[in-house]
C-alpha cells in the first residue's frame, strides 16, 4: 500500500527520499546513501506493524525517525538559503552542501547495521500476529450517531426534575443535578439526549464541555456566547464574565449543562454566575466528591450512570457490528458473548470494537472477531478499571489502523482537550502536513475527508451537534477525553507532537521538537521553554493570550501554523509581517479577537496553500491572488469594524487562481461590484462566501461550478427583477445562504437538485408587499429552511410578524414541508442600498465601503481594464500556465540543469 510522505511511524522518510531523488538524481556519490535510506524505510514499515513492540524496537524506530528529520532539515536549509550571485560561487556552494548531506553516511550505516545486529525484523515481524487485519478501505461517506442504549430510566428521572411542577418557593430555587459515572459509561450521551428533548422549553440554554485542565475563562465565555448569541463578546476577565452572566440570566428560565467536571474549584467559580430562580443545571463527572459538591450534598440530586447489563451490552454490540435488522449470524454468538464480557459493559468500549468489526467485509468478519477476542486479556472485565478496559480497546483500534489513519488520529492531540473541531480544518491541515495517501485519479480533499469519516465511524471522533446554531451550520466534533489521553501519550512517546500545557509544573521534552503545540489557555505568564529549538519546528499550534505568543520569526522551517489567540487589550494589533521569512509555510490559520496586520506583500510565500484569517484585518495585500499554490482563502470576521480594502472591479484572476477550492472574503474586508466573470473558471471551488453590491442574471457566473457545495452570498442592493434559478443550476450545492434587504428569488423546476439547507436573510418593511421566494416547492432535497428577518427603517415588530407569516405560507407549498425543519428567527437589520443613492450609509453611519478609495495596485502587477478582460481570457485559453506566468510576471533566474527549479526559489 502507498505510504504518506510524513507519518507518526515513519517520520519524514518519504518526504526526504522524494527530495533527495530530485536533488541528487545525477550525483553518483549519493546513490549509496539513498539506497541505504530506502533499506531503512522498508525496515521501518515492517517494524511499525508489530503490536506492542519491545523497547529495542521502539528505540531503533525513534532513531530512524530522528535521522529522517535531521536530514530533511539539512535539505530544506539548502533549498531556501540565500545563494551567491555569480556562477562559480554558486557551484561551490552546491558542492559544499552535497558534502554536508553525504556527511550523514556514517549515521545512516550505523542505524542500518544496528537493526541487522539485533535481527529486529526477523525476530519481531515474523512473530507478530499474522491474523491482524487492517481497517477496511471501504471508507464511509456519512455517519449518523445511533440512539443511546439503556438510558430510558435516567432520562425519565432527569426530565421529571427538569420541568417545574409549580411556582412555589422550592420550584424556584436554583436546582442542580449531578450525573455520576465512570469514564466511557455514557454520561455525555445521556445529557446530550436531555438537551435535545428540552430544546425550546427555556428562555436560554447552554452546553459546555470542560477538561481535566480547565480554562475557567473559556468556560464562562462559551456559556455567555450561547445564552446571549446575538451580542458580541467583549474582552473581559473572569469576574466581569461572572457579572455579565448573572445580569443576563436574572429573571430568566435557563438550562445549563456542564459536561465533564473534574475539580470542585471550577464549580465554585462558575456557580456564582447563576442567579437563583426558575433555573436548571446539569453537571457530569466521574469524581464522586465533585458530584456531591455540585448538588450541595443532596444525594437525591445525583443520577448514577452504570455500565450496561449483559443483554444490553450484547444487543448494543450486535446492533453496531451487524445492524439491528440483520442481527448477529449464529456462528458469531460465542465471539460476541466473549467480547462484550471483556468490554465490561462500557458503551464506548463496546461501540469501538463493534465498529472495528463492522468495517470489515462480511467474508473477513469471523477472522476479525477472533482477533479481537484474542487481543483483549481474559481477565479484563473482572480485574480491570474502566480506564484499563478503555485503553486496551483503544490499543486494539489503533493497532488495526493503517499508517495514514494512525497519523491523522494522533494529530488531533495538537488541540486542547474537548476543543470543538471542524472537519474542514482538519482536512486542510492533514493535507498540508503530507499525511494523505492519494491513489491515482482520486482527489486529495475527498481522500482526506474519507479518513475523517472512518475515524468518526470508529467512534474515535465524536460529533457535537448541540452547538450547530453557533457555528453557521457547520458540524462540530470533539475527541472523547479517554481517546484524547491515549493519543496525547502516544504522540509524546513517538516524538510526533510535543505538547506543552500551562498547568504542567515540569515538562519532559525530547531532544528535538518537530511539531509543537502550546496549550496556554488564559494563563498570563505562560512561556515556551528556552530549551526548545524553535528553528527546526515544522508545525506550530498555539492556544493562549497574545502576550504569551513566541516570536514568529524564530520558526524558520515551519510549514503549518495554527494560532488561536485572545487578548485582554481591546485596541491592539497582531502583526504577521514576519511570515514573509517563513518560505516553507503551507498553512496559516489565525483566529483572534484583535486586528491582524498582514505584510504588505506576500508573493514570496510560494508554497502557501491555505490562508485563513478569522479576525479583523488592517490591510490585505493584493498579490495574494498571485500565489500559485493557494487553494483556500478566508479573510475577515463579520463583527470586524475596520474595512481593509474595496474591490469594485475584479474581473480578472491570475491563471494560478483557478485551483482555488474555498474562497471567503467577508465584509468589510471586501465587496465586489458584481460577480467577476473569471469565477466561471473556478471548477475546483467547493466553498464560497462573498459580498456583492449588485446581483441579477450574473448569478450564471457561479451556476455551473461542478463541485460548489457551500455558498453564502450577501447582496447590498435589492434587485429590480427576480433572480432566476433555472433547471440544472448549482448541481452540487448543499448549503445556500442568501442575504439581501428584499428577497426576489425564483426557484424553477430542476434547479439546485442537492440543496439540503437553505438560509434566507432579509428585512421586513413597513406596509410593503414582502418579496417571498417563488418556487421553493421545486427544491426537492431540502432538509432545513431558516429565515432570518430584520427590520428596515420605519418598520415595526408587526411587520416582522407579517413577513414571517408570509414566509411560512410559502414554505407550506412544499409537498414535504412537514418532513424538514423550518426556523424563523429575528436578526439585525440587513444593510440595503437603494438605487445606489449618494450619501447612503450603513447603520453605524460609515461611508459605504464601495466609496472608499481602493488601495493602489503594486507596480509589478498588471491592471486589467474592462476592455482588456476578453483579451486576457483568450490568452489564458491559448497559452499554457507557464507561458501565462511569463507574460504576467518576470520569471526567476534560471537554475542549473543538474538541479530542479524549486531548489532556488
Amino acid at each position: 500500500m502507498m505510504e504518506p510522505l510524513n507519518s507518526c511511524s515513519l517520520g519524514a522518510m518519504g518526504s526526504l527520499l522524494r527530495k533527495l531523488d530530485e536533488l541528487l538524481c545525477t550525483e553518483e556519490r549519493a546513490k549509496g546513501l539513498i539506497g541505504d535510506l530506502r533499506i531503512i524505510s522498508t525496515k521501518m514499515k515492517k517494524l511499525s506493524e508489530v503490536h506492542s513492540p519491545p523497547h529495542t524496537v521502539k528505540y531503533w524506530m525513534n532513531d530512524a525517525r530522528e535521522l529522517s528529520f535531521d536530514m530533511e532539515v539539512c535539505v530544506d536549509l539548502f533549498v531556501h538559503a540565500s545563494q551567491p550571485e555569480d556562477v562559480p560561487a554558486k557551484v561551490a556552494w552546491i558542492l559544499a552542501w552535497i558534502k554536508e548531506i553525504l556527511g550523514f553516511e556514517a549515521r545512516v550505516k550505523e542505524v542500518n547495521e544496528r537493526c541487522e545486529r539485533y535481527n529486529l525484523v526477523n525476530r519481531y515481524v515474523l512473530l507478530s500476529n499474522p491474523a491482524k487485519i487492517l481497517v477496511s478501505r471501504h471508507l464511509r461517506t456519512q455517519y449518523e450517531e445511533p440512539d443511546p442504549v439503556g438510558m430510558e430510566e435516567p432520562t425519565n428521572k432527569i426530565l421529571e426534575w427538569l420541568m417545574p411542577k409549580g411556582h412555589g418557593e422550592e420550584d424556584l430555587k436554583l436546582k442542580v443535578v449531578s450525573v455520576l459515572g465512570d469514564e466511557g459509561a455514557g454520561k455525555s450521551t445521556l445529557v446530550k439526549r436531555i438537551w435535545r428533548l428540552s430544546e425550546g422549553k427555556f428562555d436560554c440554554q447552554a452546553f459546555v464541555r470542560t477538561a481535566k485542565k480547565p480554562d475557567t475563562r473559556m468556560i464562562l465565555r462559551s456559556i455567555l456566547s450561547q445564552v446571549r448569541p446575538k451580542q458580541p463578546l467583549k474582552v473581559c476577565k473572569v469576574p466581569k464574565l461572572v457579572s455579565d452572566l448573572r445580569e443576563h440570566l436574572q429573571d430568566k428560565r435557563y438550562f445549563i449543562v456542564i459536561d465533564g467536571l473534574w475539580d470542585v474549584s471550577v464549580w465554585h467559580i462558575i456557580k456564582r454566575a447563576f442567579p437563583a430562580g426558575n433555573q436548571r443545571i446539569i453537571t457530569t463527572t466521574a469524581v464522586e466528591n465533585v458530584a456531591h459538591v455540585c448538588c450541595s450534598y443532596d444525594s437525591n440530586s445525583i443520577v448514577n450512570v452504570k455500565c450496561l447489563g449483559t443483554d444490553q451490552a450484547k444487543n448494543l454490540f450486535i446492533d453496531r457490528a451487524f445492524g439491528s435488522e440483520k442481527g448477529c449470524p449464529p456462528q458469531f454468538n460465542d465471539f460476541t458473548d466473549e467480547i462484550t464480557r471483556k468490554c465490561g459493559g462500557f458503551p464506548l468500549a463496546i461501540i469501538c470494537t463493534a465498529r472495528l468489526v463492522a468495517s470489515q467485509p462480511e467474508t473477513e468478519q469471523e477472522q476479525q472477531l477472533d482477533y479481537v477476542t484474542k487481543f483483549l486479556p481474559n481477565n479484563l472485565s473482572t480485574h480491570s478499571s474502566s480506564m484499563e478496559i478503555l485503553n486496551q480497546v483503544l490499543k486494539l483500534c489503533y493497532s488495526s489502523l493503517p499508517h495514514c489513519l494512525k497519523t491523522c488520529l494522533l494529530y488531533l492531540s495538537v488541540y486542547p482537550e474537548n476543543y470543538l473541531l471542524l472537519k474542514e480544518d482538519l482536512v486542510k491541515q492533514w493535507i498540508a502536513e503530507d499525511f494523505i495517501c492519494t491513489p491515482e485519479g482520486k482527489d486529495i480533499v475527498d481522500v482526506a475527508g474519507s479518513y475523517f469519516d472512518e475515524l468518526l465511524s470508529l467512534g474515535l471522533i465524536q460529533r457535537i451537534d448541540i452547538v450547530n446554531s453557533y457555528r453557521k451550520g457547520l458540524l462540530c466534533y470533539t475527541v472523547h477525553p479517554v481517546v484524547f489521553d491515549f493519543i496525547t501519550c502516544k504522540s509524546m512517546e513517538d516524538n510526533f507532537i510535543t505538547i506543552i500545557d500551562y498547568s504542567q509544573s515540569t515538562v519532559v521534552l525530547s531532544e528535538k521538537v518537530r511539531r509543537l503545540s502550546l496549550h496556554f489557555g488564559s494563563a498570563t505568564y505562560a512561556t515556551t521553554p528556552e530549551s526548545v529549538e524553535l528553528s527546526q519546528v515544522r508545525s506550530l499550534s498555539f492556544f493562549g493570550l497574545l502576550g504569551c505568543m513566541p516570536s514568529i520569526a524564530e520558526f524558520k522551517l515551519v510549514q503549518v501554523m495554527m494560532l488561536h489567540i485572545c487578548s485582554d487589550v481591546v485596541d491592539t494589533r497582531f502583526s504577521l509581517s514576519e511570515i514573509c521569512n517563513l518560505l516553507q509555510l503551507r498553512y496559516l490559520q489565525v483566529r483572534c479577537n484583535v486586528t491582524v496586520e498582514l505584510p504588505i506583500k506576500m508573493q514570496c510565500l510560494k508554497h502557501l496553500e491555505t490562508l485563513e484569517i478569522n479576525a479583523g484585518v488592517e490591510y490585505v495585500p493584493l498579490d495574494i491572488v498571485c500565489l500559485s499554490r493557494l487553494l483556500h482563502i478566508h479573510l475577515g470576521k463579520k463583527s470586524s469594524p475596520n474595512p481593509a480594502f474595496s474591490l469594485v472591479d475584479w474581473n480578472w484572476l491570475p491563471c494560478s487562481s483557478i485551483s482555488l477550492r474555498s474562497f471567503e472574503l467577508l465584509h468589510p474586508i471586501c465587496m465586489f461590484s458584481r460577480l467577476p466573470l473569471r469565477f466561471r473558471q473556478l471548477h475546483k471551488l467547493r466553498r464560497m462566501e462573498i459580498v456583492v453590491r449588485q446581483l441579477s442574471d450574473d448569478i450564471d457566473v457561479l451556476a455551473e461550478l461542478p463541485v460548489l457545495k457551500h455558498l453564502s452570498l450577501y447582496v447590498r442592493t435589492p434587485p429590480n427583477l427576480a433572480i432566476i434559478f433555472s433547471r440544472g443550476m448549482f448541481p452540487a450545492l448543499e448549503y445556500f445562504k442568501f442575504a439581501c434587504g428584499v428577497l426576489s428569488l425564483d426557484f424553477q423546476k430542476g434547479t439546485l437538485p442537492n440543496l439540503r439547507w437553505l438560509k434566507l436573510v432579509f428585512n421586513a418593511h413597513k406596509r410593503e408587499q414582502y418579496g417571498i421566494p417563488v418556487g421553493i416547492s421545486h427544491l426537492l432535497s431540502l432538509q432545513k429552511v431558516v429565515a432570518g428577518i430584520g427590520l428596515a427603517p420605519g418598520a415595526g415588530e408587526s411587520d416582522r410578524i407579517a413577513a414571517g407569516s408570509a414566509f411560512k405560507d410559502a414554505i407550506r407549498q412544499h409537498q414535504c414541508h412537514r418532513s424538514f425543519e423550518v426556523v424563523v428567527e429575528r436578526v439585525d437589520q440587513v444593510d440595503e442600498d437603494r438605487n445606489q443613492q449618494e450619501g447612503s450609509s450603513n447603520e453605524r453611519g460609515q461611508v459605504p465601503l464601495w466609496k472608499l478609495p481602493p488601495i493602489p495596485t503594486p507596480p509589478q502587477l498588471p491592471v486589467f481594464t474592462e476592455s482588456k478582460i476578453e483579451d486576457e481570457v483568450a490568452r489564458f485559453v491559448a497559452h499554457s500556465r507557464a507561458d501565462m506566468m511569463d507574460d504576467m510576471w518576470p520569471m526567476r533566474e534560471e537554475t542549473s540543469n543538474n538541479f530542479p527549479s524549486w531548489i532556488i526559489q
